[in-house]
This record gives C-alpha cells, structure tokens and sequence, in this order.
C-alpha cells in the first residue's frame, strides 16, 4: 500500500487486492474494485477505521465482500426477484480515477451492463460511485443511468457497515419512528422512543428519513449519517448465534449497518439518470 495513489490503477490487477491510499495522519481510504467497494475510512488523526471489514471476507466472482460499503443495485435484499441485494457487489468494476492528498482522496468506479448481468437482469445500464474522503468526512455518489432504450425500476442502497468500539453505542435520530421489521415479513413496529442500542439484533427499515442519523460511540466517538437520494434508512445487526460464515463468532459486537437506501422503485427511462449520495462525517 502507497502513501499516494496518483493514477487509475491497471485494469488487469486483481479486483480483490485492495487499494489503500491518503496520508495516515490527515485521513486514509481503501478500495476494492470487486463491488466497486469502499472498505475503509480513516479520518483525521484517527487510529481506528471507522468501517467494519470483516477479516473472514470472501471475495471473487459471485461473492460479496462482507464489510466496507457495499452498493446494492438493482434490487434491495430479497424485495423482488432478482437473487438478495442484486447485481452489483458481487463482481469487479472498473477505475476511472483514483488519487490522493493530505487534504482528499479520490476515486470513480464504473459497472456496465454485460451479457452476464442481462443474463439476470435484462437491462443496459452504468452505475458511478464516487468517492471523496476528507479529513473529517467521507462522500460517497452513486449514479444510475439508463443506458437501453425502454425504462426500468430498481432499488437501491449503500449498505455502510459502521465500526462500533464500545457496547454503549447508541444510535439517534429514529426514535420513535414507524419501521418494517424485515424478519417479520415487514410487520410494521414502532421503534423505542430513546435511542437505539447498536448492538442489539434488529433488521428494520425506517421510511420518509430527511434528517441525519447519528451513532454515538463512547470510544470512537460520534459519526453522522447523512443521506440525499436515499429515502429510507435501515438498520441491521445480526445478533449473536447469526450462523454467518464470513461474521466470526462475537464480531456482530464490532458494527452496526446504518444503510441509506431508496426501498420504493425509482423508475429512469431511456438516457436518464439517478443520484444518491451518502456522508459520513465525524
């Protein structure tokens, strides 16, 4: 890993290997180009990353890296058709630029529409997350375009799997709120009106978010959520006794997924396109 990343890196490396660029005492990110994946930020100063990558990860054509920041596209967990969380973070996208200072570091990946993607999905399209991290923030722009000639409808989210360094952490900003239980078949729960426990097995979809989401962490200390394009917010931990492969025992105590996500299809005919974006500031 290099101090500076002042090119796109070769298309023929390995979409796996990570890529990890910045200045550690200013702030620091790593990419890797299988899902188009931002799997860790560290800010100004900070010792710790504040995404969860998990060290059991698997990687490679059809997996999904278990950590970082996932894109979910066309099709949100099993809300559909289409096999759980679509088809965008189980393959390699492509660089289009990628740097870094003291001040930013920078990338652009791209996924286009091939015949192994029309194989499950039957539409032309590109996707574009850019990223930009900062000393004390980490920008994140996810683009759709329509790139066929009839319209489509997808979901979508930026599935951000958030370090928790202490059992006190808490989360604001739902309290209260209407919410779907996703392991109840969407049941419709009220959320408990103090702040949430972040460690606590929940898997809920809160609708209509238009302010901030904060997760207070007495270690590492308050990280905001902040979303436009993205509607909706959900809220995932699996809890101990989860039975994920990729999750080792006693590591759910390590994150909570705060993910903005657009849950009601958004509909872009031929040529248009979608914007959401996500920052995450300390």
């Amino acid at each position: 890993m290099t101090d500076l990343v002042p090119d796109v890196p070769a298309q023929g490396d390995d979409p796996c290997h990570p890529v990890s660029f910045g200045f550690a005492d200013r702030q620091r990110l790593t990419l890797g180009s299988h899902g188009g994946q931002v799997l860790g930020w560290t800010p100004d100063g900070g010792a710790a990353d504040r995404l969860w990558l998990s060290p059991a990860y698997a990687c490679g054509p059809g997996k999904a890296i278990r950590g970082g920041i996932p894109v979910i596209f066309p099709q949100f967990s099993d809300r559909g058709p289409l096999p759980k969380h679509g088809i965008a973070r189980d393959r390699a996208w492509e660089y289009r630029v990628a740097g870094g200072s003291p001040e930013v570091s920078y990338a652009a990946m791209n996924l286009v529409d091939d015949t192994a993607t029309r194989a499950v999905w039957a539409h032309r399209f590109r996707l574009t997350l850019e990223v930009m991290a900062h000393p004390t923030a980490l920008d994140l722009t996810l683009t759709v375009r329509n790139d066929g000639d009839e319209w489509f409808d997808f979901t979508a989210a930026l599935h951000s799997y958030l370090a928790v360094g202490d059992g006190g952490a808490r989360i604001h900003g739902l309290e209260g709120r209407p919410a779907e239980d996703n392991a109840a078949g969407r049941a419709v729960v009220t959320l408990p009106g103090e702040p949430l426990d972040a460690l606590e097995k929940r898997d809920v979809a809160v609708r209509g978010v238009t302010s901030p989401v904060v997760l207070d962490d007495p270690v590492l200390g308050s990280l905001t959520v902040t979303a436009t394009g993205f509607a909706d917010v959900v809220v995932w931990n699996p809890g101990a006794g989860h039975g994920l492969a990729d999750v080792p025992e006693g590591a759910e105590r390590e994150f909570v997924c705060i993910e903005p996500a657009v849950l009601t299809p958004v509909w872009l005919s031929a040529g248009e396109e979608w914007h959401g974006s996500l920052r995450l500031s300390v």
